[in-house]
């Protein structure tokens, strides 16, 4: 994969229309879908398609949130800890021009923090009201110990980036497709002020997918293959709990407030967690997390990997292709 060279993404960078605007402010039609139905897990259940359209809207606004939640997540918790430590290794602090990619996307990583914290908040201030930006994606204490091993071990051991990388380029897949099929299956058209916070999202990420890139380069391309082999190990087992959902997990939350707002499924409550752990084994949903077409820098990446022949085993949207 070719690259775009720091001083090319720096000069994108200071385009105001390649950036996500500060403090962008959107109306949200509480009436509306607010993300496209197959980005939702009950969707790959059998039981989506028996709620009332009711249900199933209130289920899709809420999965929204928690969609953004995470995204919010991956910004606030885990990048900062990884791209510090970097940029204090000697073959990139000596490459002024990528160091100064860095900074700006640890920047705008800020931006959109703010951005997706204020769009949950006019969308629902009663679940977030100032001060509280989380209600689905607290992290339990193992994903904080992983975040906080991760920016430890960035300097010698950086399978986070690969973990990053891919679901940046996820974000830009949803926001691709509330641009080109706003329509959603069975809820109506999008609402407009949730798309429109993505789409504007997709305009920075679309260079910190190149940073994550050249970053992967320096450090795991130029290791060992002892080194990358354990990279990989690790990387993998990361994905388990990212492929994996639980009763205790986030989509899990996110039925549980479903319920609480609308009692009358409180009989079904159940049928839903169980649906939802058995999405585990679901080819479909797992696709719908991690696939070619969603992420193609990504698994091209995977791809020119050696050590990462196995990934298919945790990662089972993951086609490998020979180089």
């Amino acid at each position: 994969m070719a690259w775009l060279r720091p001083e090319k993404i720096n000069a994108l960078a200071a385009d105001p229309a390649r950036q996500m605007p500060e403090g962008l402010k959107v109306a949200v039609d509480p009436r509306a879908p607010w993300v496209p139905e197959a980005f939702t897990q009950l969707y790959y259940t059998p039981l989506y398609a028996g709620l009332h359209f009711e249900h199933r809207l209130r289920y899709n606004q809420l999965f929204a949130l928690r969609v953004n939640e995470y995204i919010m997540m991956l910004e606030g918790d885990l990048i900062d800890r990884l791209l510090l430590p970097l940029m204090r290794r000697p073959e990139i602090r000596g490459d002024p021009a990528l160091v100064e990619a860095m900074q700006t996307m640890l920047d705008e990583e800020k931006r959109h923090h703010a951005n997706f914290a204020a769009l949950n908040r006019t969308a629902r201030p009663d679940l977030y009201p100032q001060g509280q930006d989380r209600l689905f994606s607290e992290l339990p204490a193992w994903t904080r110990g992983m975040f906080t091993v991760s920016g430890l071990l960035v300097s010698k051991l950086a399978f986070s980036m690969w973990y990053v990388m891919a679901l940046e380029e996820s974000a830009m897949a949803l926001a691709r497709t509330m641009q080109s099929a706003p329509e959603t299956e069975t809820l109506g058209r999008i609402d407009a002020g949730f798309a429109e916070v993505h789409i504007q999202h997709m305009k920075d990420e679309a260079r910190h997918i190149h940073i994550d890139g050249l970053l992967i380069d320096l450090t795991i391309g130029r290791q060992s293959a002892r080194r990358r082999r354990l990279n990989a190990w690790i990387f993998e087992k990361m994905l388990y709990g990212v492929v994996t959902p639980t009763r205790g997990g986030s989509g899990a939350k996110v039925i549980r407030q479903l319920v609480r707002e609308m009692p009358e499924l409180e009989d079904r409550e159940e049928e839903m967690l169980r649906a939802l752990v058995g999405l585990k084994s679901n080819r479909a949903f797992q696709e719908s997390l991690f696939s070619r077409k969603l992420m193609p820098f990504s698994f091209d990446t995977f791809d020119r990997t050696e050590e990462l022949d196995g990934l298919g085993r945790t990662m089972l949207g993951y086609d490998r292709r020979a180089r």
